[in-house]
């Protein structure tokens, strides 16, 4: 069974990229955080998975996306959840990524 081919979305221009950003995104009807953390950009789900809040005000704590509703911690490259206040939840899920005619973007299958 194949996969139909992923589609390039472009986001932002890689060139606001440094280490700490973070920016919220809705892209294809999918909330999404665009960071940048030890020279390395990555693209990981926008929500909270432990009670639903975005991540358009949290922050990068060492490597990791800090959520500023519960203190819940995720790396920022593989999305694992690294601390939790609450009780465990399930990791972020990380997108993959690409760079063309100097736009970092999303890669979704259609």
């Amino acid at each position: 069974m194949s996969h139909p081919p992923a589609l390039f979305h472009p986001i932002e221009q890689a060139a606001s990229l440094l280490d700490g950003y973070l920016k919220t995104f809705q892209v294809a009807g999918r909330d999404l955080v665009l960071l940048q953390q030890g020279g390395v950009p990555a693209i990981l789900e926008g929500i909270c998975p432990h009670a639903g809040h975005p991540f358009s005000d949290s922050r990068i704590i060492g490597r990791d996306l800090r959520c500023d509703m519960h203190g819940y911690r995720f790396d920022v490259h593989s999305g694992q959840c690294t601390y939790f206040t609450e009780g465990p939840c399930r990791g972020l899920r990380v997108y993959p990524h690409d760079l063309r005619d100097g736009m970092i973007g999303v890669m979704l299958e259609s």
